[in-house]
């Protein structure tokens, strides 16, 4: 009979982990499919989802959250998923080098921990990707891409779906946005299953 590998992944972050839409009276966060795909042939996986709407990566909250988290859990999490900085980027327009530095604490925490992480860059917003408003979140993303890809190894403590760029929003039609997207920034019920796809998709193969 084939072992059952029993894994923990924790999903961190703002509005978009914790599945936001309809003016926050309703969530379906990515992890519902995420958990569904996961729980498949000889897996089984424990999802936690830790999304906290409003948070921002320099506030004061996120990263002491998230030393708790970690650190009073009786069993460790394998991996952690972040999708964190819209906030920080768009909406209080912070320098995305600062961030970023931030961000990294976060990161630090995890494989202090002794779990992996997947790291996603930031979806667009209705913002246009010319506006100055869009500045910090697009630099903010191309610091994860170079920064953190150029730093994965062969333990593969670090990997990064690019969610800026596989969940589109300009250049979709008006029907197409209409499936996806449910406001100016979170997604609908279809658009966080289509993200807990790719998600799965990506961490996949880097499972045990």
């Amino acid at each position: 009979m084939a072992s059952v590998h029993r894994l923990r992944i924790l999903a961190f972050g703002a509005s978009l982990t914790e599945g936001y839409y309809s003016n926050g009276l309703s969530f379906h966060p990515y992890t519902i499919r995420l958990s569904q795909l996961l729980n498949s042939s000889n897996k089984i996986v424990e999802v936690d989802n830790a999304g906290l709407s409003g948070e921002a990566v320099l506030s004061s909250t996120m990263l002491p959250r998230l030393k708790k988290l970690l650190s009073s859990t009786t069993n460790k999490y394998d991996w952690v998923l972040i999708l964190a900085g819209t906030n920080d980027t768009m909406r209080d327009q912070k320098k995305a080098n600062l961030v970023f530095d931030g961000y990294k604490l976060l990161i630090n925490e995890c494989h202090k921990h002794g779990a992996r992480v997947l790291s996603m860059t930031l979806p667009e917003t209705t913002c246009p990707r010319e506006s100055p408003f869009d500045k910090e979140r697009q630099e903010f993303n191309r610091l994860i891409r170079e920064e953190l890809v150029s730093k994965t190894n062969d333990h593969d403590n670090i990997i990064v779906l690019d969610v800026d760029r596989l969940v589109p929003l300009h250049s979709l039609s008006n029907h197409e946005r209409e499936q996806i997207w449910a406001d100016e920034l979170h997604l609908t019920p279809k658009g966080y299953d289509q993200l807990g796809q790719l998600i799965y998709e990506a961490l996949n193969p880097h499972l045990l």
